[in-house]
């Protein structure tokens, strides 16, 4: 009795595991994302889109836009000013920190994110870590506070090569 019972068990499992795998995620060759997510699978859920119709126009201009940009994309190094995880109070530190540095170096590009469930600043662009390390002792030198959060950190960067200049 256990047997059988064992049988069936390994035998439902064995035909589950290759009805999957036979069955696989379907790939459609469509480039319209609404019509894609629309449309109707035996088997499947349903996706109903609500949203105006000239969001379709807006995408296709958009997609034009960029067909003719092009992008590099390379690992660099930016200056990371702050990680907190309390949760109630991480958020507005870091918001000051950008302040209090964009007061100082306007042109500077910052990075708040939040990656659950830490806040971070990362500050500049930077191509080499000897940059990245000068600019983060100017930083140490400004804002001795900050020194016990200041660090480098590999990162990529997207840049659009229309906006290089050639050298």
């Amino acid at each position: 009795m256990v047997r059988k019972f064992l049988f069936l068990v390994i035998a439902s499992f064995v035909c589950v595991a290759s009805y999957s795998q036979a069955k696989g995620p379907k790939q459609t060759n469509e480039e319209d994302i609404f019509e894609c997510l629309s449309k109707k699978n035996i088997g499947e859920g349903n996706v109903v889109i609500v949203q105006d119709p000239k969001m379709n126009v807006l995408m296709d201009k958009k997609i034009a836009e960029n067909e003719d940009k092009q992008y590099i994309t390379f690992l660099g190094y930016r200056v990371q000013v702050y990680m907190g995880n309390n949760q109630k109070l991480s958020k507005t530190a870091a918001m000051e920190r950008e302040k209090k540095i964009k007061a100082k170096y306007p042109e500077l590009t910052s990075y708040l994110t939040f990656s659950s469930p830490f806040w971070k600043l990362r500050v500049g662009d930077f191509r080499t870590h000897t940059d990245a390390l000068v600019f983060s002792k100017q930083l140490l030198a400004e804002f001795p506070e900050m020194q016990g959060d200041i660090c480098i950190v590999r990162d990529e960067e997207t840049r659009d090569m229309s906006l290089e200049v050639a050298k």
